[in-house]
């Protein structure tokens, strides 16, 4: 070993002298000195300028801290699956709820038949969107559909748990179906929040109504006193069904309601489509300012949005739902006005409606109008689950499309001109009638300003906001009221199941915005 080791040190020696290089350690020392002059001057000025801010540092020292929180799954609502659209034998629930898509959610459904024998049944668990959205902080939670076998039909209640233990488990509500008459075509729309353009609401409503809609459901989370007063008159009249949409319980490390895709429109969309399946035909999901109307504004006639639907299910005997793109329609809103009431609206201004973007070779973003009884779930702007072997069609947008008529696009691409004469006068007859029916406890009531300032002050915002990020002040000073949910959870081995129980209008918090929920009962010290 000391021969070897010898001649090992002469080779070694003899090669340094060929190349005539310095000493090796020598190298090193000096190379790892300068590495650690600039790693100390980088990480100063990186802290002196706060590249590397609080927040840098707190991301970093999460990556070695460990909180460990199981599944807490919120159950936003729980439905009858309706004995046609079953293919096998056996009762079933459905329930909605949103939780950590990062996680494998498993949910467990008890129940007991009318001699007191208890069912124990797996769920099964399908996400409401997938795709580019599958799994990202940014929307971190989804919403997801859980499917249950239960022992009897149509029980009021059943139990949940995380876990195959009955004495872990939370009651949950299950929604009695509503005893409504068959409707050709339904519509759900996006939820309301800190909503106080009434005008547009008018317009989306009797737009829909005028070419065959016989429903419509509108999810309230927060607006102003005026919209929900004359959504009340349209209640009373049966044509407008209003459903409470109230905020999610704020967790102890996360948000749920501003880690979800647009504020849950697509988990108030799934909601409404479960809650209108029983009697429902054919159903829209669709934004107030977002509307079917033939691609000439001039062929209009009662029922005709049923008709071009019609033609298509021939065409299309085998689809589940149809996608349609959305053309931006110019509007120009009336003129502010220092004292308003419904008598001294009409639907003039869309005469200064006069042009809209054409078809494009190029996709465009869509709306769905779905058969009921054969999807389960509906995305922003396409289909999710379908049933049974049921496609998505895809309507070309010379045959159909919506008409997107947005506050903003006061100017849009002159693709192509439009007359809406017909449909303005379609639209002041009925709404003349209205008035002496649906609204004539309202139309002589003075209701707030129209929002236009508002929409144009927002505009002008949007621009400024590059430049004026940290300046920007937005208020809502108006009377509103908001949906106030009330929550229970059930502790199962580490996990929390958490269940919306009940649901009320009350004023809203400044700036027109829903109070948080509050936690009313559960069997546990704390909800994390």
């Amino acid at each position: 070993m000391h021969l070897y080791g010898s001649s090992l040190k002469r080779s070694l020696f003899a090669l340094r002298r060929s190349f005539a290089l310095p000493e090796l350690s020598t190298l090193a020392i000096v190379l790892y000195r300068v590495c650690v002059i600039i790693c100390a001057l980088l990480t100063g000025a990186a802290l002196y300028y706060r590249t590397t801010n609080v927040w840098t540092l707190k991301n970093l020292s999460d990556s070695f801290l460990i909180k460990h929180i199981g599944r807490r799954p919120i159950i936003i609502g729980a439905f009858h699956r309706m004995q046609r659209e079953q293919n096998v034998p056996g009762y079933y629930v459905i329930m909605q709820f949103v939780g950590d898509s990062r996680q494998v959610h498993s949910l467990y459904c008890f129940s007991s038949d009318s001699e007191g024998n208890i069912l124990s049944d797996r769920a099964h668990i399908e996400r409401i969107h997938k795709g580019k959205r599958a799994a990202n902080d940014i929307c971190s939670w989804s919403g997801h559909v859980a499917e249950c076998r239960v022992a009897s039909a149509l029980p009021q209640t059943i139990r949940v748990s995380t876990k195959d233990d009955l004495q872990q488990s939370i009651e949950v509500p299950i929604e009695a179906p509503l005893n409504e008459r068959a409707h050709d075509l339904v519509v759900c729309m996006a939820p309301m929040y800190t909503y106080i353009d009434w005008q547009i609401m008018l317009l989306g409503i009797e737009n829909w109504l005028s070419l065959g809609a016989t429903k419509i459901i509108i999810p309230v989370q927060s607006a102003s006193s005026n919209t929900l007063r004359i959504l009340d008159e349209y209640a009373k009249d049966g044509i407008v069904i209003v459903r409470q949409w109230p905020k999610w319980p704020v967790l102890s490390d996360t948000n749920p309601n501003g880690l979800i895709l647009s504020r849950g429109l697509e988990e108030s969309h799934v909601n409404c489509l479960f809650f209108v399946k029983p009697w429902a035909n054919m159903v829209a999901f669709t934004d107030m300012d977002d509307m079917l109307i033939p691609p000439n504004p001039m062929d209009i006639h009662p029922k005709r949005n049923i008709e071009i639907l019609q033609e298509l299910m021939n065409e299309h005997p085998q689809a589940g739902s149809f996608l349609f793109e959305h053309r931006d329609v110019q509007l120009v809103l009336p003129k502010e006005q220092d004292v308003t009431t419904i008598r001294s609206f009409n639907f003039n201004f869309l005469e200064n409606t006069k042009w809209k973007s054409s078809c494009k070779v190029w996709r465009m973003k869509t709306r769905v109008i779905a058969n009921a009884s054969r999807v389960d779930s509906v995305n922003m702007h396409e289909t999710g689950i379908l049933r049974f072997g049921y496609v998505q069609v895809r309507v070309p947008c010379h045959k159909a499309h919506f008409y997107h008529l947005r506050h903003s696009y006061t100017e849009v691409e002159r693709d192509e001109p439009l007359d809406m004469s017909n449909l303005i006068d379609s639209l002041n007859r009925a709404f003349s009638e209205r008035l002496t029916s649906t609204l004539v406890a309202l139309s002589n009531v003075t209701l707030n300003k129209s929002s236009t300032e508002s929409f144009a002050d927002f505009d002008r915002c949007t621009v400024a906001i590059s430049d004026e990020h940290w300046k920007i002040k937005v208020s809502r000073d108006i009377d509103c009221m908001a949906s106030e949910g009330g929550y229970e959870f059930a502790y199962a081995d580490g996990d929390f199941v958490i269940v919306l129980t009940k649901a009320k209008l009350v004023d809203s918090d400044p700036n027109c915005e829903a109070p948080l929920p509050k936690i009313l009962k559960g069997n546990h010290f704390y909800l994390p």
